[in-house]
């Protein structure tokens, strides 16, 4: 226990670090950033450099084990790159205050907690200013798509969740993941991070999650991870990676045209979709024979 509570963190904050701008003007850059995971010498991200402007959706595509999830880590300062740097607005975010600079930020990560608590804090976890504040959690659970959750519940905002305590109500997968989505809404951040962010939903969620997205998020730049191809279509700029690199570079019709990696996996998805609508065309099919 002591010896736990003796580790120090290998992120910090430089002594006199500065303040983290209050409106990002130019934007993050990677320049030639590497990394790997402590303990390891294996790099599972390779000279990697692009930009972020401000406003823009950005979305990182590839197979498991590309390298996606680990530069959204690198760009929330979770840990920092073994080499290169990462600029915001032309510094190097290592010599911005981290707690300011976290500020900045929202995220949602496929590895999601569920909190054992109230919906008020389920939520309001995301931007602590806001557990007191009835109508910011509301709009964040509206945007998040869980607005008509809360109003299933007589205590509504008081409501706790999981069965760890007693009165405590369990939701689904998807459910859960609606509160997580609203709790990275309930940050005002300018930078938003979505790592596969409607993994537990069904079709129709999903849908309506990403019907609202570009509204929702006007003036923010967005990161968006996500294995669903008919998700990234909206993003201003895709990029694919592999091996810890970038493949490829562009707009969802510009990486189409190019006929490569981004194009091959869109098309082998696109024909899985369809074959799944087949077969379920044909068992509704035959029900309905069987019936008659």
């Amino acid at each position: 226990m002591f010896d736990f509570l003796n580790l120090k963190p290998s992120v910090y904050s430089l002594p006199n670090a500065l303040p983290a701008p209050r409106r990002i003007r130019d934007g993050f850059e990677f320049c030639n950033v590497s990394f790997a995971y402590p303990g390891s010498d294996r790099l599972v991200v390779k000279n990697i450099s692009f930009r972020i402007a401000p406003s823009e959706r950005l979305a990182l595509v590839g197979e498991n084990g590309a390298g996606k999830t680990t530069l959204v880590k690198l760009l929330s300062r979770m840990y920092d790159p073994v080499s290169g740097r990462i600029l915001l607005d032309g510094i190097d975010i290592r010599n911005y205050d981290l707690s300011e600079y976290r500020q900045t930020i929202s995220a949602i990560f496929q590895d999601f907690v569920r909190y054992d608590l109230p919906i008020r804090e389920n939520i309001g976890f995301g931007g602590l200013e806001a557990l007191t504040d009835d109508c910011r959690l509301r709009a964040a659970a509206q945007k998040g798509g869980a607005a008509a959750l809360i109003e299933r519940f007589s205590l509504g905002l008081d409501q706790i969740l999981g069965r760890r305590f007693e009165g405590g109500v369990d939701l689904s997968g998807g459910e859960w993941q609606k509160m997580a989505l609203s709790r990275a809404y309930a940050r005002d951040a300018q930078l938003v991070i979505l790592d596969e962010p409607t993994a537990s939903l069904d079709a129709r969620a999903e849908h309506d999650i990403f019907e609202r997205f570009a509204e929702l998020t006007v003036g923010r730049m967005v990161v968006l991870i996500s294995h669903r191809f008919s998700s990234v279509r909206i993003a201003n700029k895709i990029i694919v990676l592999g091996g810890g690199e970038i493949l490829e570079e562009g707009t969802h019709e510009q990486l189409m045209r190019l006929r490569g990696k981004y194009a091959d996996l869109f098309e082998l998805q696109a024909a899985g979709f369809r074959e799944q609508r087949r077969s379920e065309e044909r068992r509704v099919g035959k029900e309905c024979r069987s019936r008659w």
